[in-house]
């Protein structure tokens, strides 16, 4: 008599295997089975038996029980991925499972702690289609959500600061994929917002421009559709709009040039570090406002290529990246108040506690005591 895993979940050992990016055929070879075997299980037509099954947890680094339990389905928006375009399918397939378990884990956090109510900015007369979005009305939108959310008209010392402290929710993950530098959508039914940034990005002015493209996508393309997204001319545009509500919101027109001595590499290096966003933003944005026209942005551009900034630029390893607090600070108070170790969110959740890390972008030596918890508040138990 053949020895299986009761409840085994196919869908679950599938979304195990697409997460590290790994072939049915691949996956067979490492534990040890035949590819159609694999298939079989993921068809739910065969379980594993139990040797099979431990070799699984190991080589895919989960609990049994996350095998054993149904997946979470989740409503959500669009997910929109900057880089799309050049991301291979089996990159944005591994970057959609990571997303949909820190969502999974995110609802079991929420079970313990209260989450910051969302703020953002509605916009009743957004046109449905993106085409009927003029570039001159994102200017007017990143005027009005800097507006919204009480930052000034000067530099945004913490973007991914004012994004929590309004209800998004962020993680920084390595996506080990070079293109894909971040995604995001809108999660339903509690209707908030989770943006994931590449970690294999370390330059802190490209994340603070990833995180501002997101915001553009999640702030006036919540009614594009994944059929929309498909075509290449909608994607491409909305692309631009999402650069271009980015580039408004960190670099406001009036502010930035006034700011602006000369314009020369020399004159847009000086001001980087005070604006956090890289030189190459700069002449873009100069250019998008009229300032220099192309022929002048095309001197600018080879000027920076023959100084090799467009390998690294100046003042790249001296401003700090932004990191993620809510998550890390959530978990850490549940572990000084004793509600949850991450040990016991592993075999509740049946996600290994490396992945737990990972997804959540916690390294385990940020779990000491937080020193200034005042942002976390408990849920009420009943």
């Amino acid at each position: 008599m053949k020895l299986s895993v009761p409840g085994f979940r196919g869908e679950r050992l599938r979304q195990a295997r697409e997460a590290i990016g790994l072939s049915i055929t691949s996956l067979a070879d490492v534990i040890g089975v035949s590819k159609q075997a694999v298939s079989q299980y993921e068809r739910d037509v065969d379980c594993p038996g139990p040797v099979v099954f431990d070799r699984m947890r190991s080589v895919l680094k989960q609990e049994a029980y996350f095998f054993l339990k149904p997946p979470v389905k989740f409503e959500r928006g669009t997910c929109f991925f900057r880089s799309m375009a050049s991301a291979t399918k089996t990159a944005r397939t591994k970057a959609e499972v990571w997303q949909s378990w820190t969502r999974e884990l995110l609802g079991y956090i929420g079970e313990y702690i209260e989450f910051p109510m969302v703020s953002f900015p509605t916009l009743p007369d957004l046109p449905e289609e993106p085409n009927k979005l003029g570039m001159a009305s994102i200017e007017v939108i990143a005027s009005e959500v800097r507006e919204f959310w009480n930052l000034g008209d000067g530099p945004i010392p913490n973007l991914t600061a004012v994004c929590e402290s309004n209800g998004a929710m962020i993680v920084r993950q390595a996506l080990d994929a070079e293109s894909l530098d971040a995604l995001s959508s809108w999660f339903q039914p509690e209707d908030y917002p989770l943006i994931v940034l590449n970690a294999d990005k370390r330059s802190a002015v490209r994340s603070r421009l990833d995180l501002a493209h997101e915001l553009g996508h999640l702030v006036f393309h919540r009614l594009v559709t994944r059929e929309q997204l498909q075509r290449t001319e909608v994607f491409k545009l909305i692309e631009e709009q999402a650069f271009r509500f980015a580039a408004a919101l960190l670099l406001p027109e009036h502010s930035f040039l006034q700011d602006l001595y000369a314009l020369s590499l020399d004159g847009l290096r000086s001001l980087k570090p005070k604006w956090k966003v890289s030189v190459a933003m700069m002449i873009e944005r100069l250019k998008d406002l009229g300032v220099i026209n192309d022929e002048q942005r095309r001197k600018l551009r080879i000027n920076y290529s023959v100084r090799q900034w467009n390998k690294a630029e100046p003042f790249d390893d001296e401003i700090e990246v932004e990191r993620p607090m809510f998550i890390t600070r959530a978990i850490r108070l549940m572990i000084q108040k004793e509600l949850q170790t991450v040990e016991q969110i592993s075999v509740n959740s049946g996600f290994g506690s490396e992945w737990i890390h990972r997804l959540l972008s916690i390294p385990p030596d940020r779990l000491s005591p937080d020193p200034d918890p005042r942002v976390i508040e408990f849920k009420r138990r009943a």
